[in-house]
């Protein structure tokens, strides 16, 4: 096996988007398992009558764990010019770039102790706060992480929104108490700005009660307060709480580059439409026998085949589809019905709705002219 294969394996294992792969389901899960374990232990050496952080299995643990890091760390660097949207990138301009990466700056605070640890050896409480940063780590394995950020990205012009509302509403708050109280208590409210605490803490719903207003105006503004303070929180709260939902209805799995550079549509597709597209696309896990369009249902969405297989009725007869194989609504069909398709094994599908294929054909008419060709071929039969 050539340098350059062995390379492509490694990166197909540590991205795990071959379905079938045991090798990178293993991996996967060994890496899974040595982050909890290294976190956990880190947990309960902080708990004084354990007495495990000076065993020498604890001791041994450790080592391997941060050794293991290590070597996840150098493999994910070595193999970065393998990413679909690096591969026109130098060998080092690729690496660069992923170093400064959210996974990679994760990766490096894993393997951080060992450095942090050459400096001050004897800093145990230290080092312990470094090891749970390995937490993080399970933001690259998990949907749910995924799905948190998308909801997030998606509400944030929202949520700056209700930041401003909240930073309005401490401000008005602090005058109203500064004007208030600063006579009667010139020490806590004697300035805006020593009034922002107690605001803060109030409109929060937090109420740590080391400030509180006594005179009458003063409790009154308080009540109106954290009456406000609940509004306010509901609002961003809400937000984010409709967005993850409908993200996590959308999203089974997480999607990434690799996995859609591999299909037949998208294969030859450069960094910007992929970056494009994958904001657009949604995943759906379907397991054998489901219905994945229902007979007599409208057409709404445009489906690639990810994984598995399904089956789909043509005037010439059933037709089994495979990975990379398109099916579901063309530009110019709106309100058209669909074709049933049945899965015939379990299966993983990207869809793309109506509003966002529109989206796509203003930006990249090319890629919706290549997904419409396709689609039409198969259901021709």
């Amino acid at each position: 096996m050539t340098l350059l294969k062995a390379r492509r394996r490694a990166f197909d294992i540590l991205e795990r988007d071959l379905p079938g792969d045991q090798v990178a389901d293993a991996v996967h899960y060994f890496l899974i398992a040595t982050i909890l374990l290294s976190v956990i232990g880190a947990v309960l050496a902080t708990v004084q009558s354990l007495e495990i952080r000076d065993q020498w299995w604890f001791t041994v643990g450790e080592h391997i764990a941060l050794g293991i890091f290590i070597v996840e760390y150098v493999a994910r660097l070595w193999v970065a010019p393998e990413h679909p949207l690096r591969r026109g990138l130098s060998a080092g301009a690729a690496r660069l770039r992923y170093a400064v990466t959210p996974g990679a700056i994760i990766d490096f605070l894993a393997i951080l102790p060992l450095f942090f640890a050459l400096v001050h050896e004897h800093d145990f409480h230290a080092v312990m706060v470094l090891r749970l940063l390995r937490f993080l780590k399970l933001a690259r394995y998990s949907s749910g992480f995924n799905a948190l950020y998308l909801a997030v990205k998606r509400e944030r012009y929202a949520l700056v929104s209700c930041f401003l509302i909240l930073c309005a509403g401490v401000l008005m708050a602090a005058t109203a108490m500064y004007l208030a109280e600063r006579a009667a208590q010139p020490v806590s409210f004697g300035s805006i700005p020593a009034s922002m605490w107690w605001a803060m803490a109030t409109l929060t719903t937090v109420g740590y009660g080391d400030v509180v207003p006594i005179t009458t105006v003063g409790r009154i503004i308080g009540a109106v307060t954290m009456v406000s303070g609940l509004v306010m929180l509901a609002l961003p709260i809400a937000i984010i709480s409709s967005s993850f939902s409908e993200v996590i209805s959308k999203h089974n799995f997480v999607v990434t580059f690799s996995m859609l550079s591999r299909l037949r549509p998208f294969s030859e597709l450069g960094a910007p439409e992929l970056g494009d597209l994958l904001p657009l696309l949604n995943s759906r896990s379907f397991d054998r026998g489901h219905q994945v369009v229902r007979r007599g249902a409208v057409a709404e969405h445009l489906f690639v085949v990810l994984e598995g297989r399904v089956e789909t009725e043509t005037p010439d007869g059933p037709v089994v589809l495979g990975p990379g194989d398109v099916f579901g609504l063309v530009p110019g069909a709106e309100g058209a019905l669909a074709a049933p398709v049945r899965a015939l094994a379990k299966t993983k599908i990207l869809a793309i709705e109506e509003n966002e294929l529109h989206m796509l054909t203003a930006r990249h008419p090319g890629v919706v002219r290549r997904l419409v060709a396709a689609a039409r071929r198969n259901e021709e039969g």
